[in-house]
């Protein structure tokens, strides 16, 4: 790839990997809400399972966001925030909003659609509720009020926008005094006092309702887990030999590969600071699919690749998915669930119609904005670096196959 590219094998492929905890904790979740038969209320799948896939997009975001910030500054000696902010909003923005309006105005109409317990009490807090949503602050909206059916994974995309809106101007201001690595565990031990404090009062004052909202906000706030993932970056871009050959070690990358299963089926938990420990085993294994060539994993299949490409779609649009999936498969009987066949047609018709939408959804909507992003990026990154490559070599296959015959000489 030309010197501007920057791609990283696995990485696409592992964000649907995780998206399929994500789905599997919120198929079990929405059988419970329809009070249906399930695994939700008595096993790791609505325990710890859903909170791997979040936490490992965390530590992927700070890891890539962070490599490509020290990328550019390499490149160009400078990181343009304007170009960095626009990049961002041709991604996130479109499907965000789509959602967002689909999930607050429109859908709660739909009977078809109702969740029940939910639904009802959209509209409630309606003007602060959708201020929140549209200047991204839809974790404080998950932290005060009642989840909103369909848009509730927003959440997330709020603390990634609060993250993507500090992260290029705590790089720039430390870049040049090389204070990169003094920022990146500065934003970890700050984070990690200030959640003490939260916690402190949370415990202390069970009953006070502010204090219990303040500690839930700033668990799922999670920076800590992106700098996590920016000291990986950091890592690997100053390329720390001796980090790297721990890190490396397959006897390490299979530690930590064992200790992910373990803690997810027996549902182990680290008291108040899970997330960090979660983070802490993604480190490893993301640096390893990234940038080990022994990779004890590999994921890089074009399928998978492709799954990865639409990962963000999937994500928006499961939820909504599952829940038609749901229904559809109770039309047929409405005890359905309570038999093997009723859940392979749930998880069949979930899966495949949150893939199908996410993938009309990328091709017709989302993937003119994505190219879009190419004209403000010194650093073309992922999908867009494979494309630009592929575009490539076609031109020079075309460029071969057309070249004219030399004149025979005599």
């Amino acid at each position: 790839m030309a010197n501007n590219r920057v791609y990283f094998p696995n990485l696409s492929s592992s964000r649907f990997v995780a998206a399929i905890a994500v789905i599997v904790h919120h198929i079990e979740l929405v059988k419970h809400w329809f009070g249906q038969p399930n695994i939700y209320t008595n096993s790791f799948v609505g325990g710890v399972f859903g909170q791997i896939g979040i936490i490992f997009f965390f530590v992927l975001s700070g890891f890539l966001i962070t490599y490509l910030l020290l990328e550019e500054h390499r490149q160009t000696g400078t990181i343009s925030i304007k170009h960095f902010y626009m990049r961002r909003i041709l991604k996130i923005w479109p499907l965000y909003y789509l959602i967002v309006i689909l999930g607050l105005f429109i859908l709660p109409k739909i009977a078809f659609l109702h969740v029940p317990g939910y639904t009802e009490l959209v509209g409630e807090a309606m003007v602060p509720k959708t201020a929140m949503f549209f200047t991204f602050f839809s974790n404080l909206a998950y932290t005060l009020y009642r989840h909103v059916p369909y848009a509730e994974q927003a959440w997330s995309v709020g603390v990634e926008e609060q993250f993507y809106l500090l992260w290029p101007l705590l790089i720039l201001l430390v870049i040049k005094r090389n204070k990169v690595i003094h920022m990146l565990w500065g934003v970890i031990i700050f984070y990690v006092l200030v959640k003490i404090v939260t916690i402190y009062l949370h415990n202390t004052y069970p009953d006070n309702l502010r204090y219990q909202q303040l500690w839930l906000l700033w668990n799922h706030f999670t920076i800590d887990c992106m700098a996590l993932g920016g000291i990986a970056a950091y890592v690997l871009f100053y390329k720390k030999e001796r980090i790297l050959k721990i890190v490396f070690n397959r006897y390490v990358q299979w530690t930590m590969y064992v200790a992910l299963a373990v803690i997810t089926v027996k549902g182990i938990a680290v008291p108040e600071f899970n997330y960090e420990f979660y983070a802490l085993i993604f480190f490893v294994i993301v640096l390893n699919l990234a940038a080990n060539k022994k990779t004890v994993i590999n994921l890089e299949y074009k399928p998978l690749n492709y799954l990865g490409k639409i990962s963000y779609g999937i994500y928006m649009y499961h939820n909504l998915m599952i829940v038609i999936a749901l229904q559809l498969v109770l039309m047929i009987h409405p005890d359905i669930l309570s038999t093997v066949t009723g859940n392979i047609l749930l998880y069949v018709g979930a899966f495949g119609l949150t893939i199908l939408t996410a993938s009309l959804s990328y091709t017709y909507f989302e993937r003119r904005f994505i190219h879009a992003k190419v004209k403000y990026s010194k650093v073309v990154s992922g999908d867009n670096a494979v494309e630009e490559e592929e575009e490539e070599r076609a031109v020079k296959t075309e460029q071969k196959v057309h070249l004219p015959a030399l004149p025979q000489t005599a």
